[in-house]
């Protein structure tokens, strides 16, 4: 065997892996996204050597406000970079030269209230998503997106008291920014580029009434805990086990 050749080309398949993902705040996003992509979205990520892809599969209704984290973080090289693979044309007209030390800035959005987020999956105008939910062990929520915005709109959003992520128009979403306890301002995610995400997944268990609901939403490198499980037909097994 070559080990010389063999070392290469495990060296080339890490970098083509590493490739697919950034470091923001030390928190590790995904990129090379090909599709539109939006906080809350569900759907199933594809990843292999040479490309890594989110696939939408469903978009959920969220009536109700949930209530978002927002970080303002300076642009690097590497995620500028991530930032024109997605706007090769640079749609935000963003001004990065990496000798200068004032830097041109985007946000993170996290969903923070998880809480409210299952409550939301598990009402009945979410029932086709949510019977979609349950058929895929390896299904994902973005639960955090990393965007550009135009410079006015993002001292708006780092201004406000608080931002809530819910629908807009027909299958869209958008952010609400609030004041003093009142929204001021809707912003729709068309107006901004993603170029990284993060995603979270789901546990089922079994409740009082002996159904299998939708227990608690996890980042990637967390496990269910109790007797919840990742995957919904687990969960409904191990339920019929303790039956017998």
């Amino acid at each position: 065997m070559n080990y010389k050749v063999y070392g290469i080309a495990i060296i080339l398949v890490l970098n083509c892996i590493s490739c697919h993902s950034i470091k923001v705040n030390k928190t590790t996003m995904q990129t090379s996204v090909t599709n539109p992509i939006a906080l809350g979205v569900i759907g199933l990520q594809k990843t292999d050597v040479l490309s890594s892809d989110f696939r939408v599969s469903a978009i959920p209704a969220y009536k109700q406000k949930i209530r978002v984290g927002v970080t303002p973080v300076d642009f690097t090289t590497t995620t500028f970079e991530a930032y024109l693979r997605v706007a090769k044309e640079n749609t935000q007209g963003i001004n990065y030269v990496d000798s200068l030390e004032h830097k041109p800035s985007f946000i993170t959005l996290s969903l923070l209230d998880r809480v409210a987020i299952g409550t939301e999956l598990q009402e009945v105008y979410n029932a086709e998503a949510l019977a979609y939910l349950k058929s895929q062990k390896e299904v994902a929520m973005v639960s955090s997106v990393s965007m550009a915005l135009p410079e006015s709109l993002l001292q708006e959003i780092n201004a406000a008291e608080a931002v809530f992520f819910n629908n807009g128009a027909y299958k869209q979403y958008q952010l609400s920014l609030v004041k003093r306890g009142k929204v001021y301002k809707s912003i729709d995610f068309t107006e901004a580029t993603i170029f990284a995400y993060q995603l979270s997944f789901f546990c089922w268990a079994e409740n009082d009434r002996k159904q299998i609901v939708l227990v608690n939403i996890i980042d990637k490198k967390s496990s269910c805990t109790g007797n919840s499980y990742r995957d919904a037909l687990k969960a409904l097994e191990n339920m019929n086990y303790f039956k017998l």
